[in-house]
């Protein structure tokens, strides 16, 4: 959208099929939860945008797809035409197979849907007076920083008598946290989680999620009132009935240009692809860098060009927060931490939502229930 801002395709008209008016920004989530940010700080408006690109915007969720006529199938019913179709849908933590774990867990995404469970985690948490065991499943980049912004946001929020009644803890199935990180980068983390007392079972296969607990395979129940879910990312289920080539999780596969195996007309970008020249995180340092390869090959299939390649970068660079104004960093083996660190990685975020972050103006008018034919 902001590429078709700076130059819009004569006879393209771009549409949006999103249930969301506003996009928010998972990088900047750790810090809105340790308390550095504000909602609205972390927040794509996705209506000027619209407005300058000149998209359509549905506001609604894609639900199915039917390749043969060209159609994306909406939850609200709409079939929406299209010649090129791009899927950027991201995942979500992985809860199927744990009995309970939709019902008790948390999971951090959809963040739309997060933001406002935590809320309700927090009054629950301030409601009990006897104190709260908090639990994080997933000890992954995404589940310690977590629970990292989680222990900060507490602290802060709760007199030191208060803050001591309550018990963290981060469980994984991996037998060691970050485990897809380098030695020293891990160490360093699990210093700092030992140091402010959040606890690590590592080797633990959660096997069921209740309101007071959470089954281990071979273990002892762990006690748990507030449970948040942050393990090995899934597809949406619907993918497995579109006829798609998917990979054994269920994922969109995808060619070095970003373009769905077998399917012309089909591309897919961030966490819902499958790159099939090499297996990539689910990152979003990955991610961003698909988009502007997305824009030039959605634009030269159009102009019936041929398409470009996506190259990842060999080593990417991680920045991981610690709840405080502080991060640890790892690139290329290295290794390194500081409250510097913390301000290169709000520069860097706040710096690629100014991007976005265009002049505001009406945006209800890019807003519609397109008919059928809407392309």
């Amino acid at each position: 959208m902001r590429s078709f801002a700076r130059e819009r395709p004569a006879n393209v008209q771009l549409t949006l099929i999103t249930r969301m008016d506003k996009t928010p920004y998972s990088g900047m989530l750790p810090g809105l939860i340790a308390g550095h940010y504000q909602p609205d700080d972390m927040q794509i408006d996705i209506g000027p945008l619209a407005r300058l690109s000149g998209t359509r915007v549905v506001l609604t969720e894609a639900v199915g797809l039917d390749a043969s006529v060209g159609q994306v199938l909406c939850r609200n019913g709409l079939r929406i035409r299209y010649d090129v179709v791009s899927f950027d849908i991201g995942s979500t933590p992985n809860t199927q197979g744990v009995p309970g774990a939709g019902a008790h867990a948390i999971p951090v995404k959809p963040i739309d849907g997060f933001l406002a469970r935590f809320d309700d985690a927090c009054g629950r948490i301030s409601e009990r007076r006897n104190g709260s065991r908090i639990v994080v499943v997933g000890g992954g980049a995404a589940g310690v920083e977590l629970m990292l912004a989680i222990h900060h946001r507490f602290q802060t929020m709760f007199s030191r008598d208060r803050f001591e009644t309550l018990n963290f803890s981060i469980i994984t199935g991996s037998a060691k946290i970050l485990p897809a990180f380098p030695r020293r980068f891990r160490a360093r983390l699990r210093a700092i989680l030992a140091g402010r007392g959040i606890g690590i079972v590592e080797g633990a296969r959660v096997t069921s999620v209740s309101s007071n607990g959470i089954g281990v395979e071979g273990s002892p129940a762990i006690p748990a009132d507030e449970v948040f879910w942050t393990t090995e990312a899934t597809a949406p289920g619907w993918l497995r009935e579109t006829g798609l080539a998917l990979d054994g999780r269920g994922f969109i596969e995808v060619e070095a240009t970003l373009r769905a195996r077998d399917q012309q007309a089909v591309f897919a970008a961030g966490d819902v692809a499958a790159f099939m020249p090499r297996a990539l995180p689910k990152s979003g340092v990955f991610a961003v860098r698909q988009g502007p390869v997305l824009d030039r090959n959605l634009r030269r299939l159009l102009a019936g060009e041929s398409l470009i390649d996506f190259r990842p970068q060999s080593e990417a660079l991680y920045l991981l927060a610690t709840g405080a104004r502080h991060a640890v960093g790892t690139r290329n083996g290295l290794v390194f931490e500081g409250n510097w660190v913390w301000r290169f990685k709000n520069w860097l975020d706040t710096r690629f939502m100014s991007k976005y972050k265009l002049a505001a103006g009406p945006s209800a008018s890019a807003c519609v229930n397109a008919p059928s034919d809407a392309g």
